[in-house]
């Protein structure tokens, strides 16, 4: 019991890490693209909107030069689950979202159409009896392809909600009045902190799950996903305690976005990505989580996700954590 406490309290410290680390890249970002000639949203939206999603991203790559795809890809998976689930379900428990931006409607459909992708490329010979459970390379070309339609689509956007909110953040950024030199250098230390906390939260949950019955699928669609979401999680609180609900929308399903159509393609770095079967139960859960949201939405008469929203979710999330545990 002592050995698993000294694990949780070291990881603990790693997730402190990835925290503080994604939030200085983010602010840094902005504050780049404020100080530069560029648009906020093309700085921004590359740099800030991975920033977030660097601790998924750091994690991801460690586990696959340690050989663990499964908690790899499990991270992706739980971290998208609990983003939606409790990002979306804490928000609409105080609000009201009210659905009505094109914007915001684009980032739910290529979402669910990103999840349901990523399945069917994992899935490639369960559904039509070609490959193997693994993502090769040419998974990665189709998936950072369809990623790059989808930014492409932003950049030609001038009006883009994200934008907008961009230039919002870039005002009150910390590293506003810094020059170009400490805002590049607040960037790369904050790159090299979430580094840092990712590999110590991955090898302790390597530790800990030699040392116990837990499995890397457990592990990583638990765990460590939730440690590497805390970054959504708070910009998503923070957007809304500014009553900036489109903007926390916008953040959960922008992650999600690039969980299902980036990050998975840095796991063929070394060459093909072992999947385990076993994660189809939560990939499946975590795109049905999605589209309920939708579903909601439109049953709604003001397109409105409110309290029901929340208290839907949120048992929905403990109801799965109850059975992820059960599984193993």
């Amino acid at each position: 019991m002592e050995f698993i406490l000294l694990h949780l309290i070291i990881s603990s410290f790693g997730v402190i890490l990835m925290r503080n680390g994604a939030l200085m890249l983010s602010k840094g970002a902005t504050a780049l693209s404020t100080k530069s000639h560029f648009s906020g949203l093309r700085v921004g939206l590359t740099i800030v909107a991975l920033g977030t999603s660097i601790p998924e991203v750091a994690v991801s790559l460690i586990s696959t030069f340690k050989n663990e795809e499964t908690l790899a890809f499990g991270t992706l998976i739980g971290s998208n689950t609990f983003n939606v689930i409790f990002g979306l379900g804490l928000t609409t428990f105080f609000v009201n979202i009210r659905v009505f931006a094109k914007s915001i409607w684009r980032d739910l459909l290529v979402a669910i159409f990103g999840g349901i992708l990523l399945f069917i490329l994992l899935n490639k010979q369960l559904i039509f009896n070609i490959g193997a459970n693994y993502l090769t390379r040419t998974d990665s070309l189709i998936l950072l392809f369809c990623f790059f339609i989808y930014y492409l689509i932003i950049f030609t956007n001038k009006k883009s909600r994200r934008e907008i909110s961009l230039l919002k953040a870039q005002k009150h950024s910390s590293f506003h009045n810094s020059n170009k030199q400490t805002i590049i250098r607040n960037i790369i230390i904050g790159i090299l902190i979430i580094c840092v906390g990712a590999y110590i939260v991955v090898i302790e949950a390597l530790l800990l799950s030699s040392t116990t019955t837990l499995t890397s699928r457990f592990i990583g669609v638990s765990i460590m996903s939730i440690c590497t979401s805390l970054p959504e999680i708070t910009t998503t609180l923070a957007a809304m305690r500014r009553k900036r609900h489109d903007i926390a929308l916008g953040n959960i399903m922008g992650s999600y976005i690039i969980n299902f159509l980036l990050t998975p393609c840095l796991l063929t770095i070394k060459g093909e990505a072992f999947y385990d079967y076993t994660l189809n139960y939560d990939l499946i859960f975590s795109i049905l989580i999605c589209i309920l949201c939708v579903t909601l939405v439109l049953s709604s008469k003001y397109y409105i996700l409110n309290r029901l929203t929340s208290i839907l979710l949120i048992s929905l999330g403990i109801l799965y954590y109850i059975t992820t545990y059960l599984r193993g």
